[in-house]
């Protein structure tokens, strides 16, 4: 209904709505309606639009509902078509742009739209990381989408059950399942996610096994696939672009290059909220801006003691909101000036403290 609202001013125009496919740095290709048959066409971006775009979050990428002008070709050729304008997105699946956040600009990288579930995969073996998990994790509740974690390569995996709890542990009150498409076992558990006309994105690191998941799914070869090294369990890099592919049950999916670089782009909340047990126990803190780092009355550090938290999941909580800190000082210059500020405080009050206690020696 947003979608159809939002154009119904470009089509009064005699623009038609598409869908970006796939997104490249000079070119983009889109899903348009020509006839009754849904076709797939390379177009450019307008003059006008193109000198509009302040932010690179704004160029269009896969996933995105786009207006475009068509104009016949000879000669029996296909439609040219030029986008015209981005519709706005539903959702989206971002991270801060690649860069050292201490030097670069900090900009915020779209990299899919419009997605009704976000399919996290992580592969079973040598290369399963609950930090890189908890990570993810809070990049898709930022994202607006569905989450749904996917073990690959559970044939490697001898307590694969064990796997999954470990798993949970990581991604609470999120669905997980294992499977193995060397043996066929598990494609039946994608069902409820991958139903007629919903999106849903592959994203995990490289190798994970995204694109042989994704010819499993499609049940044909849609992306070429590497063996599994023997060393780290790992496959190799293939996929260079994110494609959105359509899949025997009407269902749309998109597959993405393993992500090298994951910085965060998030809020509090939603890293708070990957951690839940921490996020309850801070209810119950002495002090509400409580950075659980051992202060009086802390209800998080006493349920570490307790068992009841485990350290490794406070100290990736740590990390989280230190880096989404340093973040938030470079988006706002006031707010790191502010930091700085705070810091020269600091320094003078120890140096006096310093002074005064060589002075009564």
């Amino acid at each position: 209904m947003v979608l159809e609202q939002a154009s119904r001013a470009y089509r009064e125009r005699g623009l038609v709505p598409a869908r970006v496919a796939e997104a490249n740095r000079d070119s983009w290709s889109l899903i348009v309606a020509e006839g009754e048959d849904a076709a797939e066409r390379q177009a450019q971006l307008s003059g006008r639009f193109l000198h509009g775009i302040e932010k690179a979050s704004e160029r269009p990428v896969t996933g995105d509902w786009v207006m475009a002008s068509t104009e016949a070709a000879g000669g029996g050729a296909a439609k040219r078509y030029t986008i015209q304008a981005l519709l706005p997105r539903i959702n989206a699946f971002s991270r801060k742009a690649k860069g050292d956040v201490a030097y670069d600009k900090v900009e915020e990288q779209v990299l899919v739209a419009n997605i009704d579930t976000a399919i996290i995969v992580t592969a079973a073996g040598k290369d399963w990381n609950p930090r890189r998990i908890e990570r993810y994790v809070a990049l898709v509740r930022s994202s607006g989408a569905a989450p749904v974690l996917a073990i690959t390569k559970a044939d490697l995996e001898e307590d694969v059950e064990g796997l999954v709890e470990r798993t949970r542990r990581v991604a609470p009150g999120m669905p997980v399942f294992a499977v193995s498409a060397l043996e066929g076992r598990g494609l039946e558990k994608f069902s409820e996610y991958l139903l007629p006309g919903a999106t849903a994105v592959l994203i995990g690191s490289s190798g994970a096994g995204k694109s042989t998941l994704l010819n499993w799914l499609a049940g044909r070869t849609l992306r070429r696939v590497h063996e599994v090294r023997a060393d780290d369990h790992r496959g190799r890099h293939t996929t260079s672009d994110r494609s959105l592919f359509r899949l025997p049950s009407g269902a749309l999916l998109i597959d993405t290059p393993g992500l090298r670089e994951l910085q965060l782009w998030t809020t509090e909340d939603e890293v708070d909220g990957t951690f839940p047990e921490i996020e309850e126990c801070a209810g119950r803190c002495r002090f509400r801006d409580c950075g659980h780092s051992g202060e009086p009355g802390c209800a998080v550090s006493e349920a570490v003691e307790a068992g009841l938290i485990a350290p490794e999941r406070l100290e990736a909580w740590r990390k989280l909101r230190r880096e989404l800190d340093f973040l938030e000082r470079r988006k706002n210059p006031a707010a790191e000036a502010a930091e700085r500020e705070r810091w020269r405080t600091i320094n003078r009050q120890r140096r006096t403290m310093m002074q005064e206690r060589e002075s009564m020696r």
